[in-house]
Order: structure tokens, then sequence, then C-alpha cells
């Protein structure tokens, strides 16, 4: 983001401090409500943005002001706009916040501008990457490597993508030597991209896990820093051999041999020769911090500007001049028709229903919460949740997958329940809450025309419900949960947290 501007216009103060005084009335008529929404309202940190209410109290000689009056009205009056001058100044360091990235201060949005390198420049040396399919990788590499640290055999299986002293410095990790499993990844971001004679990617992670400790199962929070690698000149593999984690070179079941080779194909298969290697771990933080289903949430990023792609109306004007498709509002359609999807079967508990419409790695993450709070014995509970407005906002496309990143602003009531008598145990029943997310939806290089919205699978027919965990269709076996036949939402993400 841009540095806030050393000096600013009397015009430019006005408007700021006008919306901070924005932000502090709504923050006075909006009492904190929970938010437990699917991907992430109910923040897989565990609530680290909780808020609350404080109370200071006086007694004594307290006064306020020099007329010496100190009847209740006037000390309810003064202690009202001593909190609103408070919040005022809290309002307008907000808004000052929110227009960091805008130099100009106005209510026009704002561009991104990416850093120096990004992933799309390692698509310019290898013409079938995707970043799709490398985020589907990394996710399932950090998942198999924490999972592996209490089981030194499934540790060694992952040698040919993992470096032999970060293999060690995983299984030392602590809690060391127990099962390692509901492994949820809140947040992946690319730090920096490298390449010089190897192609080097930074990134870091924030994400949960639950450890089965002798004294019972325990959540932990941890954020780390990887540094991935891969040889110059070495080409991405095809979206089915993403996730078999097979020798990278042969793409047989990897057994290693004596001398470090692949068994099969006697290829030294470190190294990132072949594929990307994970040279590096570095954890940041870790704590106790289990699921957090009841805290008082308050949301953060509603009002901040929109985080937009530089050339994005280019890029998108260009797409949709190919698949009308792809219009703005061909795209809401569907985007409401999952959010409508997504937040009947949140509030089911019931994920069965929107399997089709979501990818594989979001579809595990929900999973997780959902298992979470059956085994709280709660329920969050979504009434009336509609789509008040949207935009596009990013735009990448691969030989594999087109994705497009929206950003919406919705309303409805959000809270949550406990199963057994339906008493709420945090948010407001009657209160509608506002918010925004960016939603990413991927969908097949190849697949044009309109979104579907027949119910059924888009090969065979079938109804929806016969989708299976997997993502295939029961009664033909196709995938689809892929973007094979039409868009898929493959990431949430929160406005506060998101960064293009």
């Amino acid at each position: 983001m841009r540095p806030v501007p050393k000096t600013m216009s009397t015009r430019a103060l006005a408007a700021t401090v006008a919306l901070g005084l924005g932000v502090a009335l709504e923050l006075l008529a909006s009492p904190p409500a929970a938010a437990a929404r699917p991907g992430g309202g109910h923040s897989y940190s565990g609530g680290s943005h909780s808020s609350g209410s404080s109370h200071s109290h006086s007694s004594g000689s307290s006064s306020y002001g020099t007329s010496g009056s100190h009847s209740p009205e006037n000390e309810g009056t003064a202690l009202f706009l001593g909190m609103l001058v408070l919040l005022v100044i809290y309002g307008v360091s907000r808004a000052i916040k929110m227009s960091e990235q805008d130099q100009r201060f106005d209510s026009a949005p704002v561009t991104w501008t990416p850093p120096r390198r990004t992933l799309d420049e390692i698509r310019a040396r290898d013409p079938d990457f995707s970043a799709v399919l490398f985020e589907d990788f990394v996710y399932a590499l950090y998942a198999r490597a924490q999972a592996a640290r209490g089981d030194p055999k499934a540790m060694e299986g992952l040698a040919p993508y993992i470096a032999s002293d970060t293999r060690s410095a995983l299984l030392a990790r602590a809690p060391a030597g127990v099962k390692i499993h509901g492994v949820v990844i809140g947040k992946m971001e690319v730090l920096d991209v490298t390449i010089d004679t190897m192609v080097r990617v930074v990134i870091v992670f924030a994400a949960n896990y639950t450890a089965e400790l002798p004294d019972g199962p325990k959540g932990y929070y941890v954020a780390e820093r990887w540094s991935l690698t891969r040889a110059l000149g070495v080409t991405s593999k095809p979206p089915a051999a993403v996730h078999s984690f097979n020798c990278p070179s042969c793409g047989g079941p990897y057994e290693r041999s004596d001398d470090g080779r692949c068994s099969r194909c006697a290829q030294q298969v470190t190294g990132g020769r072949f594929d990307w290697w994970l040279a590096g771990v570095s954890l940041q933080s870790q704590e106790e911090r289990p699921p957090a289903l009841t805290g008082d949430v308050a949301e953060q990023g509603t009002h901040f500007v929109t985080v937009r792609q530089a050339d994005i109306e280019t890029r998108h004007g260009e797409f949709a001049a190919q698949d009308r498709s792809v219009a703005t509002s061909a795209l809401e359609r569907r985007v409401r028709e999952i959010h409508a999807a997504l937040n009947t079967a949140w509030t089911a508990r019931d994920l069965r229903t929107i399997r089709p419409h979501v990818s594989d790695a979001l579809y595990n993450y929900l999973s997780y919460w959902i298992d979470a709070y059956k085994a709280q014995g709660l329920r969050n509970v979504l009434v009336d949740v509609a789509i008040s407005r949207m935009e596009v906002v990013k735009l990448t496309r691969d030989h594999h997958f087109d994705a497009i990143s929206v950003r919406f602003w919705a309303r409805g009531i959000d809270y949550t329940v406990r199963v057994a008598d339906e008493r709420p145990v945090s948010g407001n029943p009657k209160t509608p809450r506002a918010y925004s997310e960016y939603w990413t939806l991927i969908r097949g290089a190849g697949v044009r025309g309109s979104p579907r919205t027949s119910g059924a699978c888009p090969n065979c027919g079938a109804p929806l419900d016969r989708i299976n965990m997997a993502g295939n269709c029961e009664a033909c076996g196709t995938h689809l949960t892929r973007g094979e036949f039409d868009w898929v939402l493959s990431k949430i993400e929160q406005d506060e947290s998101y960064n293009g």
C-alpha cells in the first residue's frame, strides 16, 4: 500500500473528518455481534479481533467543565460527548488508514500495485504454470507436512518435496510425536518471487490445527513462513497430478533407494530439480487457540477502499468481449446463487447441497468449521442475508483456469445458537449486520457460456446432491468442483486482510 501523504488539503481533511464521524456514529449505532459466516467471519485465528464494551466509572470529586454542575443529566451528556469525541478521533484515524491507499483522498476506487515480482512472472517462463494449481499444491503440501509431523514414515515419503533438515525441524516442532489433524489454512500470502538460476517463492501462512495430546485434543494457531524453490526451466504438472505427491520425475509412487534416488527411475529428485521443493520453514508464532465460535467480533474492513487490480477494466472488458457470460451481470447472478446456497447449507450444518459449487480446498475448510460447531453443540444462523452490490476486482487467466475475484457488500441477520435449546449465545437475532467480502471463482480455461443454474450434473443430469465428498458425480463419475463445467467458489477472503 502507498504511504499516507504528509500533507492534506482542507477539502481532503474535511472529507476525512466527515468519514471519521460516519464511522464513529455507525459504531455507536451498531452494537458488536458475532461474525460467524462461512469463510472467515468466525475468524479462523480464534477471534483475535474480538470487541466488547468498556466502561469507565468516576466517583468522588470528579467534575466536568467549569460550571461545577454534576447532575446525572449533565454527567451523562458529558460522558456521551466525551465518548463521541473519542470515537470521532478513532474514526478519523480509521478513515486515514482507509484512505492511505488513495493519495487523492476521494471516493474513487484505488488500484492495486503488485509487488516487484509476482507469480505471473513464473508463467512467462513456464507457460503451463497456473496460480490456481500452485496454490492447490501448496495448500496440499502444507496439510500433508503438518499431518506428517507425528509420523516419521509419512514425513520421509515427502522427501522429494521437502528438504531433509526441514523435515527434521517439522518432526521436532512441539507438540512433537502426536497426531496432527484438522489443518485449516486461514491465509496464504506470497511475499516475494525471485527468479535467477532457481525460482524462489516466499509464502506466509496463518493456520490452525488440532493436536491429539495425552490429556486430550488441543487447538493451535500458527503463523509461519515457507521458502519454496524450483529449478529454472521446469514445467508445471497438469491438474490431475498436482495432488499425487508421487515421484516428480517418473510420476510413479516414490520409493527411496539407498543413495537417495527414486528406486523406479533412478533419478535424484530432491532440490527442486523436477518440482517445487520446500527448502526452509520459519515458525513465526504458535499458541493454543481452539476454534472460537461464540465471541463477539466486530466487522473490520467494510469501509475500506476496494483493492483492485491496476488494469482490471481492460482485462475484464477483453474477456467479456470473448465470452459475454463473464459480464458483471452474469457473474453477479452466479455469485448470488452460490451465496444463497452456501448460507442455507451453513445454517443447516449440512454442506452436501453446496458441494458442487465450491472447490475441494474450500469444501475441506468449511467442513472443518461445521465439525467444530457440531462438536460444541452450536449452530450459526444466517437469515435474510442479501448482496446489495458487487464489483469485479481481479482477473487472472492461464492455460488451465480463469479466475475472477469480486468484492460484494451484503447485509443480514447473523447469530449463533445452542442447538439443545435454540437459545442465542452470540450475535443479534434482530439486528441486521453489514459486511463485505472478496470471493474468487475459478473455471476451466476452455469453458464458455452462461453460468448453469439447473441444479443437475452438467454432464449427465443427475441431481447435484449426488456429488460425493471428492467432488465427483456418483452417477457418471465426472469431477465437477475444479470448474470443469461452471464457475466454482475457490476462496473467501475478509476485507480487512485482502491484499489482491
